[in-house]
């Protein structure tokens, strides 16, 4: 894997995310409690995007059915146990957001 330039900071809210297409993968993008995180876009349970999900704090809600996931660790919250989610280094330099993918 090797860094990958995927936004600029103005691009992302606070406590909001962004879907992003790296390699044919599709990696969520958030920014909340003015830090950066990355993981998989597609939620475990129908496969619905994450980015538009809800944050609260470091967790994000699936807009779909109302999953939750620790977005610095990938855990699943609810439902089942063992349940995790790939996450991806972030690096800001400057204005631009690089993600290890």
């Amino acid at each position: 894997m090797a860094f990958v330039k995927v936004a600029q900071r103005s691009e992302i809210k606070e406590n909001s995310g962004k879907e992003l297409y790296i390699n044919g993968t599709r990696i969520a993008l958030f920014y909340a409690n003015g830090k950066y995180y990355a993981v998989e876009a597609l939620c475990r349970h129908q496969d619905g995007s994450l980015a538009p999900g809800k944050i609260d704090g470091e967790v994000i809600e699936c807009p779909l059915h109302s999953w939750h996931y620790n977005i610095r660790t990938g855990e699943l919250l609810d439902y089942l146990e063992g349940v995790k989610l790939i996450t991806y280094n972030v690096d800001v330099r400057g204005n631009d957001i690089y993600i290890d993918a």
